[in-house]
């Protein structure tokens, strides 16, 4: 599974791929930043399901998949206990914010270190 960010001044277009079975038919993405309303996935060539949504920036986001009705979260994120019995997916764009913010200030979203050097 994976979750592409791009982030822009106040939100992230934020693309949600899942890694689903290759006889899957169905996939839905569900989350806090929309009062977990339910959104279908597309079905791509390779089996996998995505989907691209604008996300709010600065804050951190409990989700999951729903494939062919099975609530899965997203493997290669940390997740949490959800309050059903399963385990929610955690995306943090806080410091998506910051670098953002730095990239919009014309400076670089990574803090890179200065090396002096003197010579005689």
């Amino acid at each position: 599974m994976a979750v592409d960010i791009a982030p822009k001044v106040k939100k992230a277009a934020v693309t949600f791929t899942t890694q689903s079975r290759k006889d899957a038919s169905r996939a839905i993405l569900t989350g806090e930043w929309d009062g977990w309303t339910s959104l279908e996935m597309k079905k791509n060539i390779d089996g996998t399901f995505s989907v691209k949504i604008n996300i709010d920036l600065g804050k951190s986001y409990q989700f999951g998949y729903s494939i062919d009705g099975s609530w899965t979260p997203d493997a290669d994120l940390t997740s949490v206990a959800s309050p059903f019995g399963t385990n929610n997916s955690i995306l943090d764009l806080t410091k998506v914010a910051a670098a953002a913010k730095r990239a919009q200030n014309g400076k670089p979203a990574v803090r890179k270190k200065s090396v002096t050097r003197s010579y005689r």
